[in-house]
């Protein structure tokens, strides 16, 4: 039995020690998918983590294991980020005060963005927008595994998962992927040369 599923089976008999571990080894990075696929505001993005935590947690006895608990999780942001983005829609748009002192509303509250992303890394001393548009104009699935990879952090195991391939499969699209960013990226200046070497 993997760790995960121990993990499940835990919670599904009842042990509080074990909701606290879920929550503690996914809530990060289930804040970071989310906020990387909307530009909903951040107490809308903390509200879809926090829903679906509580519902993955109601509907443990549906999970079966085929793939990566964080895969299972990933499923059911998404349709929380949809519905959150239809609500969102259908309100107009207002401003808080909070937001406009602070500065930078679409800023992430600190305990959902701990982990670093790569891509952000990268832009230290570049432009960020420049490098999303560079991996954006790859083909889609190297785009997708780029993102998975070094954007939510997934393992190889759990990208093998998501594309329905093997590991070695899996780990071969993402060399073709790396190799395809760096032939892209601008290497004519040292500056260039160095985000296409810390690039992904």
């Amino acid at each position: 039995m993997t760790d995960e599923s121990k993990l499940v089976a835990r919670m599904r008999s009842g042990d509080q020690r074990a909701f606290g571990e879920f929550f503690d080894a996914y809530v990060v990075r289930l804040g970071n998918f989310a906020s990387r696929r909307s530009a909903l505001e951040p107490s809308a993005i903390e509200d879809v983590v926090q829903l679906t935590m509580i519902n993955a947690m109601r509907k443990l006895s549906s999970f079966r294991g085929d793939a990566s608990l964080f895969t299972w999780l990933c499923s059911i942001c998404r349709n929380h980020l949809a519905d959150a983005r239809r609500k969102a829609a259908r309100q107009p748009e207002v401003n808080s005060l909070d937001s406009v002192i602070a500065g930078s509303p679409m800023a992430l509250p600190i305990q959902l963005h701990d982990f670093r992303d790569p891509l952000d890394e990268c832009a230290a001393h570049s432009d960020r927008n420049e490098i999303r548009r560079a991996v954006n104009s790859l083909p889609a699935r190297y785009a997708k595994i780029l993102e998975l990879r070094y954007g939510d952090e997934l393992s190889m195991t759990e990208i093998a998962d998501v594309f329905g391939v093997s590991e070695t499969a899996a780990q071969s699209l993402l060399a073709r992927a790396r190799r395809a960013f760096k032939e892209i990226w601008p290497h004519s200046t040292q500056q260039g040369r160095q985000a296409a070497e810390a690039a992904p």
